[in-house]
């Protein structure tokens, strides 16, 4: 269901771009269909932005903006700073008056879309109509004929509306057209990341089924745990996490008394029940035969391990390890992921 949810806004959002580059209807019906994409999304801040876009600016009683309506007029790039006229006064002590400085003002532009639109296109006909009217008089008459005054400064009126019109629309249109396109852009990469990662974790599941069953049945424990909004189960996610490497260390090399001598130098580690990592990366360097991907994995290895284990050493002392939401995701994506590195040699 999300998929297809998914896949609805994404098709919705490229028929949206398409619509401003080609120009192919009127902006508020464009608009409308910004709202529906939104909806979909369930971005609930753009639906409020659009819904004002698409109806109008909310006004208080008095005729003033609402503060609301104020916040998102700035989202929509319809602000503008003007001087305040100037204010004459009277000095207190004198008669003689002073001219106060200007000072600037942020005001917003209020008028929808669709108010705008029309404006310009009443504008344009009303350009058609202000021609100057032709006039003939003979070179041989000895009638001087008044010559009525042009429609001149009508048309440079009609022009400046236009023009000015046309500007406001223009910062409106581009500020929609930039979260269009930047919610294209997540939604192509949100569908090409789930594609990878959904393969990722078929292959590892499929895998995991054969040399340690009850992992799966962990794995669903997490995803149960990132529900939540408590940070307690978040951590508990990520002990889960630990869990489930350790039972796949024990099922690929099983934890012994007796320490491994490294070669060159006479180092040895332990491999014992908690030195899983251990035991991992020394199951690694048995099966691969390129160091450079051993290094990787084991560089991998040992940095989930000591954050996993620093987790799990918190909860031992009974004191409350911090986890954030994003951390426990974190963690479980690279919990997959090596798995999958190690389950592939």
């Amino acid at each position: 269901m999300a998929k297809d949810r998914n896949e609805e806004a994404l098709n919705l959002s490229e028929e949206i771009l398409k619509n401003f580059e080609l120009n192919e209807m009127p902006t508020q019906h464009i608009i409308l269909k910004c709202l529906r994409l939104a909806r979909l999304i369930n971005d609930f801040d753009a639906v409020e932005w659009l819904k004002q876009e698409a109806h109008g600016f909310e006004r208080t009683k008095d005729g003033k903006m609402t503060n609301a309506s104020w916040e998102l007029s700035k989202r929509s790039g319809r602000r503008f700073f003007t001087d305040e006229a100037s204010i004459q006064k009277r000095s207190t002590r004198t008669t003689k008056s002073t001219q106060v400085k200007p000072k600037m003002v942020e005001r917003a532009f209020t008028d929808s879309i669709a108010v705008m639109e029309a404006t310009v296109e009443a504008a344009k006909a009303r350009m058609e109509v202000a021609y100057d009217r032709d006039i003939s008089v003979s070179s041989h008459s000895t009638y001087n004929a008044h010559i009525p005054a042009g429609n001149q400064q009508e048309r440079n009126n009609i022009a400046l509306t236009i023009r000015s019109t046309t500007e406001r629309i223009e910062k409106v249109k581009s500020k929609i057209y930039e979260y269009i396109l930047s919610v294209n852009y997540e939604l192509k990469f949100g569908d090409i990341t789930e594609d990878v990662f959904t393969r990722k974790r078929k292959s590892v599941d499929t895998n995991l089924k054969d040399i340690c069953p009850e992992a799966i049945q962990k794995f669903i424990s997490v995803y149960e745990n990132l529900k939540s909004n408590n940070d307690e189960d978040w951590a508990n996610a990520v002990h889960t996490c630990r869990r489930i490497i350790k039972e796949v260390a024990d099922s690929l090399y099983p934890p012994s008394n007796t320490p491994i001598q490294l070669p060159g130098g006479g180092k040895s580690i332990k491999v014992g029940e908690d030195q899983y990592i251990n035991r991992l990366i020394q199951y690694i360097n048995s099966k691969s035969t390129s160091e450079k991907f051993s290094a990787i994995v084991g560089s991998h290895l040992k940095f989930i391990g000591e954050r996993l284990d620093g987790v799990h050493e918190a909860a031992n002392k009974g004191t409350h390890a911090e986890v954030t939401l994003d951390e426990a995701e974190r963690y479980i994506i690279y919990t997959y992921l090596v798995i999958g590195d190690i389950l592939a040699l």
